[in-house]
């Protein structure tokens, strides 16, 4: 199964009655490194990630507003798996995703993307837990 698992949770006590849980098909797209610059006495910033990314961000952002009611207030709990197609080369054995992209970028798209929707500010991100692996032979694909 290619695409993220994204749970969001409010931690102002559990059992959490305020939970989102979404399931974005696709090939997660790690958050560019941004240039700034300055053309002709005006600054000019870039993403360079592009295209891929763009729509990346509106594909979750797209799940996230379907599953919100309204953004959430309080500090949360991001809990975000990625699951990453893997070569057919690959041995079965490896299940770990040591490659490029980089989880902190994975992660860092996730949490830009949901922003507006189900978060006021990124910065209510109290606690993170992301994890990427290989999708399992098995799963299907999104």
């Amino acid at each position: 199964m290619r695409g993220e698992e994204l749970l969001v949770v409010q931690e102002d006590g559990y059992p959490v009655p305020d939970r989102v849980e979404c399931f974005v098909a696709g090939l997660p797209k790690p958050q560019g490194s941004k240039r700034a610059f300055v053309v002709k006495g005006r600054p000019v910033l870039t993403e360079s990630a592009g295209a891929p990314l763009k729509d990346w961000r509106s594909l979750v952002s797209l799940h996230a507003q379907q599953a919100a009611r309204e953004p959430f207030q309080d500090a949360v709990a991001v809990m975000v798996s990625f699951l990453l197609p893997r070569s057919q080369s690959l041995p079965k054995r490896v299940t770990e995703h040591t490659k490029r992209p980089d989880l902190d970028k994975l992660a860092r798209a996730v949490l830009d993307s949901i922003t507006g929707s189900l978060l006021h500010d990124d910065s209510q991100v109290a606690t993170l837990l992301a994890t990427k692996r290989y999708a399992d032979p098995t799963e299907a694909s999104g």
